[in-house]
Order: structure tokens, then C-alpha cells, then sequence
């Protein structure tokens, strides 16, 4: 799951970018969470109630605490730098005082859907390089794989196989457990046996899949439709 915020006191603007967000997350089967906010305040009061995001878009132009007073607090207050800030702003000009806070970007208004896509991306792909890492046990003994190198788990019974560039191995647990943990690096299940990393796709088929390393897994009938439209999306 990724979570991700918007934070802007005009309501289109947040309708636009929810919009674009969505739309984007469901053609490339992103599971997110997306939390909309008003006010500086009302961000910062959700973190206090243990929320917390992958990635926020903030307004700088925003009410009795702005945004940049928000992220301040986000990073200084509360000592959080992993989270992603993307400032949207309709002026030109940004003051230096926003290096501390240390931005992903910045978006000027009026919303260009690309520049929150690429900025969207961005984020993923800093996410996993920071924290690409999929672990389990073996006994005594956790085991951790790089996220890159992972083509797809396979539910055996109570056994799950991991396939990955160099090899194979088992360790014990449920599909569904996994894929809870590796959903934000881009997993899907196709089959209640099979869950596959979207980006060691070679060869999308209607009724199947082709892996990087030439495995060949099937869809099932409920998620075909949903695969048709990725294929469609791609060409």
C-alpha cells in the first residue's frame, strides 16, 4: 500500500489531482491510500494520530499555517525525512528557506497531470531504492532479497516459492501475508497461486503471462479484464 497525501484549500485543485492520481494507480495496479487535506493543520494533526505517508503534495500558499511552516514542522518537529514532499505552488518564485525542508519538486499551478505522474514515479522509484528489500524467515535465520531481483512468488500449500534472477527458495507463510508486504513495489496477483513482479513482465498475453526468466504463469478468468486493459493501455 502507498500512502499518499494532498494537502491544498482549493477544492478543485485537490479533485484534479486525486483524479490523476487514481486514474494512474488503477492502470498500473497501485494499491494507495489517498487522504485529502485542507489546512496545514489538519495534515499535521493526522501524523499526531500516528498517520503517516510515503509521499505528500502540499500547497505553499496555504491558510494560518502555510506550507512551508507544515513541512518544517513535518521534518523538524517531528523528525520525519523519509517522507516525500512535493510543494504546489501558483507563484514563480520559491524562497530558499524551503531547502531545509527538502523537497522531491515543485508543481506550479495550473496542474499539469504529466509533471504529478513523473513526480509520482519519482517517489516509487526512491522508495524502492531506499527500502527495496523483501525478508523472511528460515528457521532461525531472515533472509533478504533485493526487491529488483524478485519475478514472482508461488503459493505451494502452506509453503510459498520465491523465484528470483539467480535462483529459487521456499520458506513457510501465506501468499496473501506477502503480498501485503510487497504491494508498493508494483506486485500483482494474477492466480490465488501466483504473485508477480509487474516490472519482470516480458510478454503479457490475454490468458497468460510470460516471465523475464521465460516461465510462463496463467491469468485467471476474474483477473483477465483487468489485465486486457493494461495491454490495451500499453500499445
Amino acid at each position: 500500500m502507498i500512502d499518499i497525501a494532498i494537502c491544498d484549500d482549493d477544492n478543485a485543485i485537490c479533485s484534479q489531482m486525486e483524479q490523476i492520481i487514481s486514474d494512474y494507480a488503477a492502470r498500473n495496479f497501485l494499491k494507495i491510500d489517498l487522504n485529502i487535506f485542507n489546512s496545514g493543520e489538519s495534515l499535521l494533526k493526522s501524523f499526531n494520530q500516528d498517520k503517516s505517508f510515503d509521499l505528500i503534495f502540499l500547497d505553499i500558499e496555504l491558510g494560518c499555517m502555510n506550507g512551508v511552516e507544515a513541512g518544517r514542522q513535518i521534518r523538524k518537529v517531528l523528525k520525519n525525512y523519509n517522507t516525500e514532499i512535493v510543494y504546489i505552488s501558483g507563484k514563480d518564485a520559491y524562497d530558499r528557506q524551503l531547502f531545509d525542508i527538502q523537497p522531491l519538486h515543485f508543481i506550479p499551478k495550473p496542474i499539469n497531470p504529466l509533471t504529478v505522474i513523473e513526480d509520482l514515479k519519482l517517489a516509487l522509484e526512491r522508495t524502492r531504492r531506499l527500502g527495496g528489500y523483501f525478508t523472511y524467515q528460515k528457521g532461525y535465520d531472515t533472509h533478504k532479497i533485493p526487491i529488483s531481483e524478485i519475478i514472482y512468488f508461488e503459493s505451494l500449500n502452506r509453503e510459498n516459492r520465491i523465484v528470483f534472477t539467480t535462483g529459487e527458495d521456499f520458506f513457510y507463510g501465506k501468499l496473501e501475508d506477502t503480498a501485503l508486504s510487497v504491494t508498493k513495489y508494483q506486485f500483482v496477483q494474477i492466480h490465488r497461486s501466483y504473485l508477480i513482479n509487474y516490472n519482470h513482465i516480458a510478454i503479457l498475453r490475454y490468458t497468460e503471462v510470460v516471465m523475464s526468466n521465460g516461465t510462463v504463469l496463467p491469468i485467471s478468468r476474474s483477473k483477465r479484464h483487468e489485465f486486457r486493459r493494461l495491454q490495451i493501455s500499453e500499445e
